[in-house]
Order: structure tokens, then sequence, then C-alpha cells
């Protein structure tokens, strides 16, 4: 006994319980690490899919205008809208959006889980009082109600995928929300297309996706760690974030994992209004309100809304329906290349080739609309405006589309990224309605090849402005991310003698 109890004091990898039985800890190899990282990061990609499934139904809002409009004007429907009305039903949505940012703000509050589940529930009762309508009124009902699941659907989701997933893998997965919004118009463009005719199946089609999301949201997925951490459950955070990272419930929580959920430290009796002053939260406030006036005074929700009626008006000889589908298509494929692409190149690059991209091709339009008013001729059987229209939109996925909707889950510091992660996309969305709400007017003032005119040039004002304002967060931690807006450059890198744990506790000593 005596030599084991020697063998126990000079050896550090072995250590003597109360009943005097041998315990040996071996630390794990790189390969075991490898493993659990491996297996971290498929537990961070299902949970980022399973919450970017409550986007989908909200993102139906934006092509649902498209594709519905038509057959609402038709003589031959049982609601039938005249021009005005038309344009309010499209407005609509737009107006409620920004009511649904700041929503967000409140629920995710309380929970980003709960944020979701109110999201999906607020979209499905939006398409069913849209499929129940039985005049103008209901149908703007409808669209208000969706609009404001829309605006509450992307910041609770993008929140939650950056604080669940690792460095390396965040800049990827944030764009996801991107993804999903376009995979939601592409499909509701499509709903369209089958059933050209009929707007009310297009809305009960729609209803079913946040269905799903409800149940997904209920039934598996957990809350952010660093949520439960803010809310003062230690315990229950730690163990989230070691399933997030991979590590096994009944190993010792790693040093890296205890540091991740270490609070920064902040002087006492500091109310909120003091921490939304502070110039790490009002430069990226600043930063990202003029990143979304750019986005949408370019024109990007203005072609999502008006699709149909644009490729009409563009000259493009093809179903318009079918011309809706390959925006759609077109816009969900930049999506997917976005997420690659700002995996490597990071956030100032791609959004630099996407407004100059837009510009070009916007301009172009323009030039091709403004010859023809003036009599020219072109024999190209309208190849170049479906072109023009269709590279506009892939080329605003690789950055103005996806990369501000991205930034906002992690340029703001975790004690008020809630309220201005939801405040800013709801000022973008401000910008939308109104962008939306006076096109009509704009095609009367200054015709087709004025306003894509404007679009072009603010895509390459925008541009301008990315490329002398625009941090780049790439491969940055949220930590990192905090500290580049702030006077003072601070690093937090862990020495090793500085102590993460409690002498009693060694699962949770700094998390309260």
């Amino acid at each position: 006994m005596n030599n084991n109890t020697a063998d126990g004091i000079n050896n550090p990898n072995v250590s003597i319980n109360s009943s005097m039985c041998v315990e040996v800890k071996v630390e794990p190899d790189a390969r075991e690490k490898k493993r659990w990282e491996r297996k971290g990061v498929i537990y961070q990609v299902l949970m980022g899919l399973c919450a970017n499934a409550t986007v989908v139904g909200p993102a139906m809002g934006f092509g649902y205008s498209a594709v519905a409009l038509g057959p609402l004007t038709s003589p031959t429907s049982d609601v039938q809208l005249d021009a005005a009305q038309a344009n309010w039903v499209a407005t609509a949505s737009a107006l409620g959006t920004p009511v649904g940012c700041l929503l967000s703000s409140v629920t995710m509050r309380r929970g980003r889980r709960v944020s979701l589940l109110v999201t999906s529930l607020l979209s499905m009762a939006g398409w069913v009082t849209i499929y129940l309508a039985n005049n103008y009124e209901q149908i703007v009902a409808g669209r208000v109600i969706s609009g404001v699941a829309t605006g509450m659907a992307s910041v609770p989701t993008t929140v939650y995928v950056a604080e669940i997933a690792g460095p390396k893998w965040r800049g990827t997965m944030v764009t996801w929300t991107s993804i999903s919004i376009a995979l939601g118009v592409l499909i509701v463009y499509v709903f369209g297309y089958i059933f050209k005719d009929n707007w009310r199946m297009v809305s009960l089609m729609c209803a079913l996706f946040p269905l799903l999301s409800i149940g997904l949201t209920l039934l598996v997925i957990p809350e952010t760690p660093l949520w439960l951490r803010d809310q003062n459950r230690p315990d229950e955070a730690l163990n989230i974030l070691k399933k997030f990272r991979g590590v096994p419930k009944d190993e010792a929580a790693p040093a890296e994992l205890l540091f991740e959920l270490k609070p920064r430290p902040q002087k006492k009796k500091q109310n909120l209004l003091k921490h939304l002053l502070k110039r790490n939260a009002m430069m990226p406030f600043i930063i990202m309100l003029a990143y979304f006036f750019f986005q949408q005074f370019s024109g990007l929700f203005v072609v999502i809304y008006y699709a149909v009626d644009i490729i009409v008006s563009s000259g493009v000889t093809l179903d318009p329906y079918l011309g809706a589908v390959l925006i759609g298509l077109t816009r969900l494929v930049g999506s997917l290349l976005v997420a690659g692409v700002s995996r490597k190149y990071g956030r100032r690059i791609p959004s630099i080739v996407s407004g100059i991209g837009m510009a070009v091709f916007m301009g172009g339009l323009s030039t091709y609309l403004f010859l023809e008013d003036k009599g020219y001729i072109i024999e190209d059987g309208g190849v170049i405006p479906a072109v023009c229209v269709l590279m506009y939109i892939f080329a605003s996925t690789l950055g103005f589309l996806v990369i501000p909707f991205a930034m906002v889950g992690e340029v703001f510091p975790s004690k008020v990224k809630d309220i201005l992660s939801g405040l800013t996309t709801c000022i973008g969305y401000i910008f939308s309605s109104v962008s939306i709400k006076t096109y009509p007017d704009m095609l009367d003032a200054m015709g087709k090849h004025g306003v894509f005119l404007f679009f072009a040039v603010t895509s390459l004002v925008g541009a301008v402005f990315v490329t002398i304002c625009l941090p780049e967060t790439k491969g940055k931690t949220l930590r990192e991310i905090e500290d580049m807006f702030s006077k003072k450059k601070n690093t937090f890198e862990l020495q090793p003698t500085e102590t993460v744990v409690g002498p009693k506790d060694t699962s949770v000593g700094l998390l309260h």
C-alpha cells in the first residue's frame, strides 16, 4: 500500500480516492481528440440544419407575391384585386417584417429555442389565414402575419448557429440562413409554377414547412450553451457544449471548453444602456446598418417580390413563372456557393465582388432597356435581359444578399446581441419595405431603365463602402470579433498558469 501511495504522489496521472483505490486518469491522445472533434462537428451541422428549417416557411413569404398577384388580379379569381390592392399585398409582408425583427429581440431573451418556436407558429398562422381568406383585407392580414414571422426567422437562427458552431465552421454555417431563405423562395416559385391559378393551394403547401419545424424545435433542438451560461445555468451549459464539441459525457471538460464559457469580466453596475453605447456595440451597429441600406436599395428584394413582373418588363421571352423558378434556382445555387467562398475568402472579398457584379449586370440591363426605348432593335430573343437578371441575382448571393444576415449573428457583443441583431435587421427590412412600396412609383417617374440604373449605381457605391469600412471576421472567435471593435485591444489567450476551474468543482469553476 505504501508503494501505491508513493506512486500516487509521484505520478500525476494516478490519484487516490477515499477508499484508497487507485484511479488512473489517461489524457486523450491526438487521435481521440480528432474523433471528438468530428463527432462535435456532425452534431453542430445536424442542429444547424434543424434550426435553419425554421427559416424555410417564413422565407416563402418573400416570393409569394410574385406568383400570387397574377391569379389574384385575374377576373376568374374568387377574390379579385386591383393594381393598388395588389401592391399592398406585396408590401404587407415587408411591413410586418420589421415588427418581427423587434419581436425576435424579445423572444430571444427567453431563449433561442423559444424564438424559433414562436417564429414557426406565426408563420403557420399567416399561411393558414391566407388560405382561408375570403376578401382582400384577410389576405393582407395573413401577409402581415407572415411578414412578422419572416422578420423573426433569420436573426434567431443565425444567432443560434453562431453560438453553437466552433470557429472553424462558424463562417460557413452562419451562411446557411441565406441558403434556407433561397430554398424557401425557390420552393414557393415552384409551387406557383405548378399551381399557376391557385393562390390558395400555394399558401396551403407553404403552411406544411413551419409545421415540420415546430416538431423539430420541440423534439430535437437543444438550447445554446452561451444563453444557458448567461442565465446562470452553468451545468447545463457545459453539458450541452460538450455535446457540441464531441466530448463524451463522462469525460472531464477540457480547459478550452471552460474558457469558451468563461464570461467576459464586466464593470459592476453597468446597465443595459451602457452596454449598448459601448464602442464594440455601436461600431458594428453603424457598419451593418449601412451595409443593409446598400443591400436593400440595390434592388435585391424588389426583384424577389416582383420577379414575374420584372421578367415581363425586362423583355425576357420566357414563361414568367418558369423565369421566376430560374431566378429562385440561381439564388439557391449562389447561396450554396457562398458558404464555401465565405469559408475560404471571408466576408470582404466576396462582398466587393458581389457589389461590382451587381452593378455591371444591372447596368447592362438598364442600357439594354434604354436602347430599346430609343428605338434600337436588338435581335437577341430576350437572351441579354435574361442573362443580366440571372447574373445579377447570382452576383448578389455572393455577398450583398447573404453576408449582412450572416454577420449580424457574430459581430455584436453577447450582452446586447439579441437587441442589436434584431434592431439591425428591423431597420434593414424597413429599408426593404420602402424600396418595395416605392418601386411602382419609381417606374412611373424614372422608367424601367432609370430604375435599374439607380440599382446599379447603389450597388457600386455599396462595393466602395465595403472596401473601406467592412471588417473581416473570418477565422475569429466571437470574443476576438468583440475585441476587434473595442478601442483598447485586449488579448484573451489562456496562459498555462491561469486558473480556469475552482479547486472543488472541476467542471464549472468559472461559469458562475
